[in-house]
């Protein structure tokens, strides 16, 4: 299940550009959850990594 989570270690900075339908729904939900836009932001990727199946993208460095 979906939660949002406080993250402290966020250290990476960088600039995306979101379509505004995104952006704003991202920001409503971090006013109702009285949580900053970068941590629903990051919770959103995160539960969307660990819903996904990343074995096509981990590196097989045996030959």
């Amino acid at each position: 299940m979906f939660e949002i989570e406080k993250y402290k270690d966020s250290n990476v900075k960088l600039s995306i550009r979101l379509p505004e339908s995104i952006d704003n729904t991202l920001r409503k939900i971090a006013q109702v959850e009285d949580m900053s836009f970068n941590n629903v932001l990051v919770s959103c990727i995160k539960y969307a990594l660990d819903n996904t199946d990343l074995s096509k993208y981990e590196t097989n460095d045996k030959k």
